[in-house]
Parts: structure tokens; sequence; C-alpha cells
């Protein structure tokens, strides 16, 4: 089986979105759908960015010339030809190298009829899930949001994600409200980067461990690996991140410093399934935990749950959109609680036609 076509898809939909110190951008997405010449074809959807196009244009025009031609079973021989000669030279983009590997093992998943979680090495069927907020609230209204995902029909969640990082007294209100509402929820926050230094972090730490947090995300960038680190040793709940870096190298740093209790890479950005099983591997040895970060479209949240059907990650971060929003013919599904595992071949989703055609740009 050889590679004979890339084709890339810009998608834009008609909302805007608002994720923390971000700027509000339209909810978009890029598709990668690599052809085959035995007509099996693989699809994966990049993270949401500021600029798909920049994105597209790198598909297009470096990495087809590197695809084409190649057997997708060979993914490590696809993954380092890729890097190799983008990573430095061309400037490699993350979400880019990862959907080629997706979409190679969307390819593996059809023509061997197995679901990719399990050519992984399956480890389970179910994993506990926690709704995750696609834009912060104010207090009352983070309440009611958090009453919503609690909904048997809406998925019947027992964890939320909140988005905070807009000064401590904010912050602390809004805990607060939900935890005064929710006493046995587990809650989960993100903070988007939104602190600069290891005091204020470790401000916002101390609040949540007040209002019994489960972690804290991304209180500082993690381009700042050492303040992390202080603060990690620091802080009185455990402190999460990683969902903007990429493959084994970056994350030999991260873990060698100890900056989190939990990494969180994305196998939409941080490098594809292989790249994702071999920073779990790094993780276990250092005694720290990997719970990936998932969000975006259903192409996204699907690529995500096979890695975390093929690890020892006991949770699943669930975007709580509307089910439309996934843009899947069959929208994935919580229930109770718990998200199953995809056991049709591949990625086992197939894009909404009339919502495809209804909103490609290019």
């Amino acid at each position: 089986m050889k590679i004979t076509d890339v084709k890339t898809h810009m998608l834009e939909l008609d909302f805007k979105i608002k994720i923390g110190s971000m700027p509000r951008f339209k909810a978009c997405g890029l598709y990668t759908n690599l052809i085959t010449d035995e007509g099996i074809d693989g699809w994966a959807l990049s993270h949401w960015n500021l600029s798909n196009l920049a994105q597209k244009q790198f598909i297009d025009e470096a990495l087809k010339k590197l695809v084409i031609g190649k057997d997708p079973f060979m993914t490590e021989e696809i993954f380092y030809q890729i890097y190799q000669n983008t990573n430095r030279i061309m400037f490699g983009i993350p979400q880019a190298t990862s959907a080629i590997q997706i979409a190679c093992w969307d390819i593996i998943g059809k023509a061997t009829g197995q679901p990719i979680y399990k050519l992984l090495g399956g480890m389970k069927r179910k994993v506990k899930a926690y709704a995750s907020m696609p834009r912060g609230y104010k207090a009352k209204a983070a309440a009611g949001a958090v009453e919503a995902v609690t909904n048997p029909e809406l998925g019947g969640f027992k964890a939320v994600k909140l988005r905070i990082g807009n000064g401590a007294k904010k912050d602390e209100k809004l805990l607060k409200e939900v935890r005064d509402a929710f006493p046995k929820l587990d809650i989960m926050v993100d903070a988007n980067s939104a602190y600069h230094s290891v005091t204020e972090a470790l401000e916002i730490a101390k609040i949540c461990e007040k209002y019994n947090v489960t972690w804290l995300e991304e209180p500082i960038p993690t381009d700042n690996l050492n303040a992390l680190a202080k603060l990690r040793k620091l802080s009185p709940v455990p402190i999460a991140g990683g969902e903007n870096d990429m493959g084994i190298f970056r994350f030999e740093d991260i873990l060698s410093k100890d900056t989190f209790d939990i990494v969180q890479p994305d196998v939409t950005r941080s490098g594809g399934f292989l790249q994702l099983k071999k920073i779990d591997a790094m993780a276990e040895v250092k005694g720290v935990r990997c719970i990936p970060h998932i969000f975006g479209f259903g192409h996204i949240l699907a690529a995500n749950l096979h890695y975390v059907m093929s690890t020892r990650c006991e949770w699943c971060e669930f975007p709580f959109i509307p089910d439309e929003y996934q843009l899947l013919e069959a929208p994935i599904k919580c229930e109770k609680g718990y998200v199953k595992a995809l056991d049709k071949p591949g990625l086992g989703v197939e894009i909404n036609q009339e919502m495809f055609e209804e909103n490609v740009i290019s």
C-alpha cells in the first residue's frame, strides 16, 4: 500500500470562542485526508488554530512531498522523515506532523479491520470522563453550567473542568460558588497560562486546595519550566500541563525538571500516537501521571480517546459542546460519567457530510 495523495480541508463555523487569555477566534479546523492506491483513506483533524491557513499551506507545500509514495503502515519512518526535514530547517508545525500520523493509523485500522486502541495495545474499554467547559464563566453562570453537566441526558458527568485565570478574587468566587453547589463533584481547573509568576500561581494553588480541586492546569506558560518546577514543589494541589508541547525530547526536558504531577500531551498536537506512547512510558518511569489534553471537534476527541484506551490514563477530557459541533455522523457520547471505546475500524468515526459541505471554505 502507498499514499498517493494528501488533501486538506479548512472548515469554519458561524460562531466564535474565547479560551483563557487567547483572543476570540472563530470555531474552525483543518482536516487532513490521506489517499492510498488501495482505495483506503485516512482522516485527521488539527486543533483549532489562530491560523489554519498557515498549517494548510505547510501540509500542502512541504509535508505532501515527504509523504506521497510512503507505506502508511511505516508510521515511524514517516514521523522521523517529517521531523528531520521540517523541525529545524522548515519550522515544522506540530499539529501538521500529528495529523499525518493520525491519518496513517486511521488507514492501518481500516486495512486491518481493527480500532486503533487495540492496535496500540488496548488496556480498557471505558474510562471516566470530565466535562471540559468551552469558555470561562462568571461565578453564578458557572454553577448553572455545571448543573447542565450533571444532567443524565447530557452525560451525567461527575467531574468538570472550569476555566479560571481572572485574578485570585474572581477565581476564588467562582470556585466557591461551584463547590458550595456541588460538594461531591470532582473539579479540575485550567488557567490557560494566565499567571506569570510563582507567587501569583501559588496563591491560586492555595485557593484550589481550599475548594478541593483535583488539579490545577497550566497556571504558568509551559515555556517557563523553571518557574513551574518551583511551583510544583510548593503547590498543595497537583499541577498539570504540556498540551502545547511536542515530542519526546521536549517532554524529557519537562520530566527531568520535575515540572508537573500530570503531563497532558495531545495526540493531535504532540506528534501522534507513538510519540504519546513513548511520552507516557517516560512519565510512568518518573511516577508522573499522563492524562492527555482533548479539545475541539469530534475527530480530535476520537483520536485521543483511542490513545486513552490503550494506556494507564484514568480520565478522558470530554469537550462539553453540543453534539452537532462534533461534526460527526454519530456523535461520541458520555453516559453516567463514562465514555466507551470506539470499536469500529480505524478512528471509528465519520465526518458529518452535510455540516462538512456547509462549512468547508477551502
